[in-house]
């Protein structure tokens, strides 16, 4: 197994002096969703013993009626919905370096998303996944991909997004990372600025000191803990052209956290109501 880290960065977002900074072009986004059960329940193929032991230690009661009445749907298979999306990605198109991000757990795991994803796309590129950084990890999974993209010459990152909404466990409720459906984004974004531009437009820290810039703000859609934001923007027809700021909130954590992207020419599918 390959495991890998972000680049490291001091104040300022940079390691060395930079000439200035530039923000990435989003160059094809898709939104899916889905809701509703998916393939007839078999107790046979859920492994609900590990399910049992896994929460046992924490008292908490696996529910099958509640898990054989959501989709199931593999992180896998909605990061293939959103990918499928972008359209057809040839090699001189494939992006360089793929970041998987999430939140919620998926408990139908047969096969890691990132490493499905390296030998679906052309080239095979670099990919690896983002975990405990709470609903804000696309921007932290956005900011690693373009310190990639940057300090190694690249230029095409992918982010994919997943939120997977099936629990076998009842959540807390009012619980801000459980998503209410199945929801994916493909972000492919363009760095054409060289190693001494940094990135900038990004902000990730406390809340009650961490402001998004001024100009147009997209919130997140409620119910999708790590998606909402990307869907705002694209479920609205707010991917327009121009620059926008998308700016999101872990309550939990108390964290808050905003990136700047370019539309400029960009092409969109939020999926016509999912699939």
């Amino acid at each position: 197994m390959y495991r890998t880290s972000a680049p490291q960065w001091r104040d300022g977002g940079s390691t060395t002096s930079h000439r200035g900074t530039a923000v990435p072009r989003l160059v094809r986004a898709a939104w899916r969703t889905a809701s509703g059960p998916g393939e007839a329940y078999d107790p046979a193929t859920v492994h609900e013993d590990h399910l049992r032991e896994a929460a046992a230690p924490y008292g908490v009661e696996f529910r099958r009626e509640l898990f054989a009445g959501t989709g199931r749907r593999t992180s896998v298979q909605l990061a293939e919905a959103a990918l499928s999306g972008l359209g057809p990605l040839p090699p001189e198109e494939a992006p360089d370096v793929v970041v998987v991000a999430y939140a919620t757990p998926d408990f139908e795991h047969g096969e890691l998303t990132a490493a499905y994803l390296k030998h679906r796309l052309p080239g095979e590129p670099l990919a690896f996944a983002v975990s405990d950084q709470g609903v804000l990890a696309p921007f932290t999974a956005l900011r690693a991909g373009i310190e990639y993209a940057r300090r190694g010459g690249l230029r095409r990152v992918l982010v994919v997004i997943v939120d997977q909404s099936s629990q076998p466990y009842a959540l807390p409720e009012g619980d801000s990372r459980a998503a209410e459906r199945d929801s994916a984004v493909a972000l492919l974004l363009d760095w054409d600025a060289d190693a001494d531009t940094a990135l900038g437009g990004w902000g990730f820290g406390p809340a009650e000191s961490t402001e998004p810039p001024a100009g147009r703000v997209i919130r997140p859609l409620p119910g999708l803990p790590c998606t909402g934001v990307w869907a705002a923007l694209l479920g609205d027809g707010g991917a327009t052209g121009g620059t926008a700021v998308l700016a999101d909130a872990d309550e939990e954590l108390g964290q808050l956290a905003y990136c700047t992207v370019d539309l400029e020419g960009l092409r969109a599918d939020d999926g016509a109501g999912g699939n």
